[in-house]
């Protein structure tokens, strides 16, 4: 499965993303496991496809892709964005 959302939008979430990580030196707890469960739920396709990028590079830490700054955030992000284009869709 692949993002239904536009690239500008998704240029915007990544930039919302980067701004909301760079509130704090520390990676969000709930962010992170937020992310895992989208990557679980929808899959690597869908993510590389919101991030605009290959995924291949994997963590250290259990095989999940390398994220840099920000990306955690644009992920949870475009899964609210989808869900916002879905709720529009129906009352339309």
């Amino acid at each position: 499965m692949r993002t239904t959302l536009t690239p500008e939008t998704l240029a915007e979430l990544a930039t919302q993303g980067r701004a909301e990580a760079a509130r704090s030196p520390f990676v969000d707890p709930c962010a992170a496991a937020k992310s895992k469960q989208l990557l679980r739920e929808r899959g690597e396709e869908w993510a590389a496809s919101v991030l605009m990028r290959d995924l291949s590079r994997r963590s250290l830490r259990g095989g999940w892709p390398w994220l840099e700054t920000g990306e955690l955030e644009a992920l949870i992000l475009a899964d609210r964005a989808e869900w916002q284009q879905l709720e529009r869709a129906a009352t339309a």
